[in-house]
């Protein structure tokens, strides 16, 4: 068996994130007082758990592909492409609603840009240098 990879979706790419945020407000949740900083290092650090994929992208069937044989770690990598999420979590604690207003600007900003760009592209992966794909295995016959 082979396998063969396609540009991932917008809507498994957009459940894959809603997981991966929803793991990280869970840990503010969860954590008193450490959850804050722990849910920032998680999605900086996600799409390195699981062989280049978070927690979302792998029960989605996704993973992130560095473009141009790129030789940087997938800690490197996930560091750099989730920067911008991790960065929106941040402002997320500013006073009164501005955190709110920061954090739905950025990811609305990311989901725009990744619904204009053909590769599906977001701010993160243009960054890094990445391209979230969808594994699909193909029987040789």
């Amino acid at each position: 068996m082979g396998n063969e990879e396609i540009t991932a979706g917008i809507l498994p790419r957009v459940l894959a994130r809603a997981i991966d945020l929803s793991l990280g407000f869970l840990l503010i949740d969860l954590l008193p007082r450490a959850g804050f900083y722990a849910a920032i290092i998680f999605i900086l650090v996600a799409d390195s758990l699981y062989k280049r994929a978070s927690i979302g992208k792998k029960l989605m069937g996704l993973m992130v592909k560095p473009l141009g044989g790129q030789m940087v770690s997938a800690a490197q990598c996930s560091i750099l492409r989730n920067s911008t999420m991790a960065l929106a979590i941040f402002l997320w604690k500013a006073p009164l609603f501005l955190g709110w207003v920061f954090f739905i600007a950025i990811v609305g900003i990311e989901l725009i840009i990744m619904i204009g760009n053909s590769d599906r592209m977001r701010i993160g992966d243009e960054l890094a240098k990445t391209k979230v794909v969808e594994i699909v295995f193909k029987e040789d016959k």
